[in-house]
């Protein structure tokens, strides 16, 4: 039975991967180059980013909408508190916050805004790194020909040269032309660039364009320009996208109104405008039905002033000529009494015109905000006044809600205009039967006067003359009285109209920088990409590799010992056998101990066969075995490498011997040992290549012959290590029975982990036994500082870089002879 090593695990591997956040610190500083990069990167960006980045400034104003309208001057105190004014919403009554931030925000709005200024022109001062919106300060102006089409989507380009003339480039990718004249643009869109000459002060034109340049007073022309043209919908598309409009808070009917902007005075102009829009808007809304009113009462006065002065002239010639200066006080009785019902009559008559009046209006117009109101001929009917305002109320909902839907089939536009036509059908009905109760009225005062005419006859003639004179006179003047009143109500009303909305804060610029680019924004990005990023990166890459990077690793992933650690050296790569090269380098000094600790693994075993094997290829197990055989060579001990890699020998190509000579070549009878055997530079060091590629590799491993072979090798050489193939495939498990020492070697940064999990539990599996790790080709800077596996030590022996030499044997056998005097 053999006995147990203290370096052989009594368990197979436990593969766990413990979270260490101490390592995190020193991977990140172990990385500080990718800092230094992204800091110097995430620096020229601001800097780029801050150099031709266009500053964009925030402009606000803020205005109170009254929700109580202003009072009806056309009402009395004697008037019903519910007035038709009301339900059209331009008198007293209560105004929908919301439906007025929906106007404001609207197309129209906007739209009607802009056609205050001359936005079609925009104007840049070209600088040298960065390109500046000009607002009132451009030393020129454009004068467009609005009957020629001009070109949208293009960039007009201007260097005032010295002769005071202009060079102008125009470039477009898209350009379109537009006529301002139907406003519509012209199909289809083309790319133009274009350059040309002429002097300032003239009409330039082509198919494409017209227009000229006017020079400013008392300014010289210098410098680069740019200007580029807008259609109207376009600018109110713009505008209307950065515009906003909001309460300020929920109990409140103030809303503030807001913009950005490249020119914080062209954003400050236009919201002044726009609320100077809106307060006229609102102002000329209210005075319509003034301006109405006014002109019926007009109309009407003038029939009744012409009515009027006829039958005055009638009296004073009929008074005149019959020397008549008063009438009995029958005849002043029937005089009164025709009087008054000839002023009922009179009134109905007018409120029954009114009736027929609201009957065609609402027949052939949907325009309510030029309806004539009914108290403006004294009916107060409340029904009719209810239906009025419920109308009216319907009409504004649908004004609203067409300022942002244009879709006429949209489901409440549609709901509003039934519920109009409802409305419509019920006001010509109930109009109807009151022209209806009107006419008995009428017929009733008709014949009421008849028979005071009638008795009037029966008055002596003259008394009967005047008293019908006196009775048309009456009648005319009371008419004209009772308009004239109206009418200077309609003219005060008008006069002191004000508007619904009050201007609280002019507009103006919020803050004193802009709010683009902000620069609490561009430090966090900063800061993101310069260390969070990067940091993020490097740790999310080390996360998600699954290759073998430290010790630790390998640690983690077994209980095997870790026999030693190889590192990087570009002449060891080179000569394959460093040790032999190099003695004194940093890997000769690893491999020694290696060497010593696999002794101690051995336990005094006689004649070892230690077998290198690796996950996969490109590991180093070829330049492990070689520079692990030439450690025991050095100590004189005769070594011999045995190439059992059938598959993917390179051995034989390293040192240029025949690939047709070898193990292979063996086992299949074809030659004898001493055909197969190399020597080596160092005298005490053979090598045998894997020879010819045989068909069954597999096979020809399990062979007794093999077996015969070692027994051969055990004889004449102190120390067998073997070149297997690797754990991808099972050719180690044919002869693991003849090897004492298994030496896994793993790569830093090539060996997967999940690799070595899967080939570490086929060896438990296996029941293989002195099995020891080594990780190979270690480079130190990508080590943890302060990581507890430190090299440095191994730099302390004045190892210097030097070509490869190939020693004789002499020198070989001095050195060995020195060596075993120093150990004896």
């Amino acid at each position: 039975m053999d006995t147990q090593n203290p370096l052989t695990p009594n368990q197979p591997t436990t593969f766990s991967r413990p979270r260490n956040y101490r390592k995190y610190f020193f991977l990140l500083l172990s990385h500080w180059y990718w800092f230094v990069i992204a800091f110097i990167l995430t620096v020229t960006g601001i800097w780029l980013y801050y150099r031709y980045s266009h500053p964009v400034y925030a402009v606000s104003s803020t205005m109170l909408i009254h929700e109580q309208q202003n009072q009806n001057p056309l009402t009395t105190q004697k008037d019903p508190e519910s007035n038709v004014f009301q339900g059209f919403g331009l008198f007293q009554g209560k105004q929908n916050t919301e439906n007025q931030i929906q106007i404001l925000k609207s197309w129209t709005q906007v739209r009607t805004t802009l056609e205050h200024f001359n936005f079609e022109a925009t104007y840049y001062k070209i600088g040298r790194f960065r390109t500046i919106e000009l607002y009132k300060d451009v030393p020129f102006h454009i004068e467009l020909d609005r009957s020629h089409p001009q070109l949208l989507d293009a960039n007009f380009d201007l260097h005032f040269l010295p002769n005071n003339r202009v060079e102008m480039t125009i470039q477009g990718k898209k350009a379109v032309r537009y006529d301002y004249r139907n406003e519509k643009e012209l199909q289809p869109e083309k790319e133009i660039e274009e350059t040309r000459t002429f002097p300032i002060d003239s009409f330039v034109a082509s198919d494409d364009y017209a227009f000229r340049i006017i020079p400013a007073a008392d300014s010289k022309l210098e410098g680069n320009y740019r200007v580029v043209f807008h259609s109207l919908d376009e600018l109110t598309a713009d505008y209307l996208n950065r515009l906003t409009v909001a309460p300020i808070s929920k109990e409140g009917t103030i809303v503030k109104l807001s913009t950005t902007c490249e020119n914080p005075q062209k954003g400050i102009d236009f919201l002044n405008e726009m609320m100077q829009v809106y307060q006229t808007h609102n102002l000329d809304k209210k005075n319509i039905i003034a301006t109405k009113t006014i002109f019926f009462i007009t109309s009407q006065l003038a029939n009744v002033s012409d009515s009027l002065s006829a039958s005055q002239k009638i009296r004073e010639r009929f008074q005149s000529r019959n020397n008549l200066l008063d009438v009995s006080y029958q005849s002043q009785q029937l005089l009164d009494q025709l009087v008054k019902l000839e002023d009922q009559k009179s009134l109905l008559e007018t409120q029954h015109q009114y009736y027929q009046y609201l009957e065609t209006y609402l027949s052939r117009n949907d325009n309510l905000q030029s309806l004539v109101a009914p108290t403006t001929v004294g009916i107060d009917d409340p029904l009719l006044v209810n239906l009025l305002q419920e109308l009216s109320q319907l009409n504004i909902e649908k004004t609203t809600l067409s300022a942002t839907v244009k879709d006429p089939d949209h489901p409440r536009m549609r709901q509003l205009n039934i519920q109009m036509e409802t409305t419509k059908r019920t006001l010509l009905e109930n109009s109807r039967n009151i022209m209806h109760q009107s006419e008995i009225t009428l017929n009733d005062l008709t014949k009421r006067i008849d028979n005071l005419q009638q008795r009037t006859r029966n008055l002596p003639s003259v008394e009967r003359n005047y008293v019908n004179i006196e009775r048309r006179y009456q009648l005319n003047n009371d008419t004209y009285t009772f308009l004239l009143q109206k009418l200077s109500e309609a003219q005060i009303a008008k006069a002191s109209n004000m508007p619904d909305n009050e201007i609280i804060d002019p507009a103006r610029m919020e803050g004193n920088t802009p709010i683009s680019p902000n620069n609490m924004t561009i430090y966090l990005v900063a800061l993101l990409f310069g260390i969070f990023l990067p940091a993020g990166g490097i740790i999310l890459k080390n996360e998600f590799d699954n290759k073998v990077r430290t010790p630790e690793d390998l640690e983690n992933l077994t209980k095997y010992p870790i026999l030693g650690h190889i590192i990087h050296d570009d002449q060891a790569a080179i000569s394959h056998t460093a040790l032999l090269d190099h003695p004194n380098s940093p890997v000769g000094e690893t491999y020694r101990a290696l060497r010593m600790k696999l002794k101690f693994m051995l336990n005094g075993t006689e004649q070892p066969v230690i077998a290198v094997t690796s996950t996969g290829s490109d590991e180093g197990k070829t330049f492990t075995a070689m520079n692990l055989a030439a450690s025991f060579a050095l100590l004189g001990q005769k070594a011999v490498l045995l190439d059992l890699d059938l598959r993917n020998s390179k051995m034989a190509e390293m040192h240029n011997y025949d690939k047709n000579r070898g193990v292979s070549n063996y086992l299949l009878g074809e030659m004898r040992l001493e055909d197969i055997t190399f020597r080596s530079t160092h005298p005490y060091m053979w090598l045998i290549p894997s020879g010819s590629f045989p068909p069954n590799p597999g096979e020809l491993l399990a062979d007794k012959k093999l077996k015969e072979l070692i027994e051969l090798l055990k004889e004449e050489y102190d120390v067998i290590v073997i070149d297997s193939s690797p754990l991808l495939v099972a050719d180690l498990f044919q002869y693991s029975h003849l090897c004492n020492a298994y030496l896994y070697v793993s790569r830093q940064g090539v060996t997967p982990q999940p690799a070595i999990k899967s080939a570490l539990q086929e060896i438990s599996n296996q029941h293989i036994r002195n099995v020891g790790i080594l990780l190979n080709d270690i480079r130190i800077n990508n080590q943890p500082l302060g990581d507890r596996y430190n090299y440095s030590y191994m730099y302390g022996y004045g190892y210097k870089t030097q070509k490869p030499k190939n020693r004789p044997a002499a020198y070989w056998r001095k050195v060995n002879s020195k060596k075993q005097a120093q150990t004896t």
